[in-house]
């Protein structure tokens, strides 16, 4: 049985303030047992204030504010909670590529009590983000004391062979920090479209690979945005088991990570295990 929590957060253009909360956040995971915490997609820098119009000066901040990894301040310091508290964490920020200072990725970053575990860059790119990151390569899963994570973030979960992609490659934990919308600023979390789309993909990104699926969303306003929060996690049944709703605040929930997932593939589903039974040959356009 291994503890994992994952948080909604209120986010602001502020790196200071945003790894302040992150602190808080992580004493309190780690006060209730937690391995592994999961943070919101660039909830270090801040998202994009406006994402479907090119904002010079919000580009030009994430520039500013970008942060090599692992070298970083921040990863730093987040690498030092994870040792101090023998914890995983997962955190979104803008990174600068070692190599060329211009460009920018959408990144997710993983570190545990070991040090900088590893680190993926966004591939698929909504709206102004094609103008302010460059694309990722590679979906990628690392090997934990308490599983194997594959990273995603947020659009990327559109994509159905995103997530297949990192179940065959063994990912366990299918682990989505995000900053997900609502379609309407102050609309209704409970019948927007928006949620609904984060609900029902959450879900069957879970079921249809058969594994663990935890996401972790901004919530409220930030940029021109209201974000839908719901940082939930997700059963390999595609059952969620916790959520915080729309709210800033933390789930901690106790899953058995393998456990499940065998049970699940072996008789949860009248024992119809859908990775066994894939036909991949049958597939070719899968290819193109």
């Amino acid at each position: 049985m291994v503890k994992v929590s994952t948080v909604s957060m209120t986010v602001t253009f502020d790196k200071e303030k945003n790894v302040e909360k992150y602190e808080s956040f992580i004493q309190q995971a780690a006060a209730e047992g937690s391995r592994l915490i999961v943070f919101p997609e660039q909830s270090l820098q801040g998202y994009l204030k406006n994402l479907f119009a090119i904002d010079y000066d919000n580009i030009g901040y994430q520039h500013a504010q970008a942060e090599i990894v692992p070298e970083g301040e921040t990863t730093k310091r987040l690498i030092e909670l994870a040792a101090t508290y023998n914890m995983y964490i997962v955190f979104g920020l803008t990174e600068q590529d070692p190599d060329y200072y211009d460009r920018l990725y959408n990144s997710a970053v993983l570190v545990g009590p070991e040090g900088h575990i590893g680190t993926y860059r966004k591939i698929h790119q909504p709206g102004d983000e094609v103008h302010a990151y460059y694309r990722g390569d590679e979906f990628k899963v690392f090997d934990t004391e308490i599983g194997k994570i594959g990273l995603l973030i947020c659009y990327d979960k559109m994509f159905p062979e995103t997530t297949r992609e990192l179940a065959l490659k063994g990912a366990e934990l299918l682990v989505m920090p995000t900053a997900w919308p609502l379609m309407e600023v102050g609309g209704d979390p409970k019948t927007d479209q928006m949620g609904k789309y984060f609900n029902m993909l959450d879900e069957t990104r879970a079921f249809e690979n058969q594994c663990w699926f935890i996401s972790s969303d901004i919530v409220g306003m930030h940029g021109d945005h209201d974000f839908y929060g719901h940082s939930q996690v997700v059963s390999p049944a595609g059952n969620i088991i916790a959520t915080t709703g729309y709210e800033e605040g933390i789930v901690t929930v106790d899953i058995e990570i393998q456990e499940e997932i065998v049970k699940t593939r072996a008789t949860g589903l009248m024992s119809l295990n859908l990775l066994k039974e894939r036909q991949p040959q049958l597939y070719p356009m899968l290819k193109l």
